[in-house]
């Protein structure tokens, strides 16, 4: 059973657009039919949902609202104006969804890993940009790695941007927020996990010629400024992407994409 979205309760949903918020209650909003979609698949919960009743939907996207209105454990119609004032997007689906948080800690990616076999890793250090780290997330989900490590100083996780440029990602592997990647480096290490920067760099060897080792972990340095001194320093190794034409840079989003293909592949 659905309810009137009060301006008690639209006040209160406000508040998630401040990531202390988020933080403190272990929730985050979601936005739009895929994203709601991916979310139940994967067994989240909803803590609340709320929709448009007023908004135009596919056949399709009626289904996932059913679904959704059953697994809620509160379900609000909200006009939307409404919705707009909760949403950080200019053209709302009519559907969003305050779920639990979907991030977990370094320690609880680590357990997960097999002590022997393949492992395959991703490091981000300090990439601050939402939309690369989002879609880092959404090409590590493509490629089927076993998680992403967001290291200090990168982009917030469950913030909107991030959320939507994983498309769904961040529900299917684990991603571990906040790490000292000086310490999670020596931690892989420990653990057999060859770890290598991608760096432009006189003693970087390229892609082209490296074969990945079985337990690897790559790490994709800040927009400006690149891989840390300190990580480089522990890492195993440099790589870089050769360039075949007179671009000077790739994004952290592309150039991660294509170690991940090569790596792959």
């Amino acid at each position: 059973m659905s309810l009137a979205l009060s301006k008690t309760k639209l006040s209160y949903f406000r508040k998630f657009l401040q990531k202390k918020m988020r933080e403190q209650e272990g929730l985050f909003f979601i936005e739009g039919w895929h994203l709601l979609d991916e979310a139940m698949k994967s067994g989240r919960r909803l803590q609340a949902l709320i929709f448009d009743p007023e908004a135009r939907r596919e056949a399709s996207e009626a289904a996932v609202l059913e679904e959704a209105s059953r697994l809620a454990d509160e379900v609000f119609e909200g006009t939307g104006g409404q919705l707009a004032q909760l949403s950080d997007t200019k053209a709302s689906q009519g559907v969003m969804a305050l779920v639990e948080r979907a991030s977990c800690g370094l320690d609880d990616l680590l357990e997960k890993l097999p002590l022997s076999g393949e492992v395959r890793l991703v490091l981000l250090d300090e990439l601050g940009d939402p939309g690369n780290c989002g879609a880092i997330v959404r090409a590590c989900d493509w490629f089927g790695l076993d998680g992403v490590v967001f290291g200090k100083g990168c982009a917030e996780l469950e913030n909107g941007k991030t959320v939507r440029s994983t498309m769904g990602g961040l529900f299917h592997l684990p991603v571990a927020v906040g790490a000292d990647l000086s310490d999670t480096v020596g931690r892989l290490r420990e653990l057999g996990v060859g770890v290598f920067t991608t760096e432009l760099d006189e003693t970087a060897r390229s892609l082209s010629e490296f074969e990945f080792p079985e337990r690897c972990a790559i790490v994709i340095g800040n927009e400006a400024r690149g891989v840390s001194e300190e990580v480089s320093r522990m890492a195993d190794g440099k790589l870089f992407a050769p360039r075949f034409g007179k671009g000077e840079s790739l994004n952290a989003a592309s150039a991660a994409s294509v170690f991940l293909a090569k790596w792959r592949i």
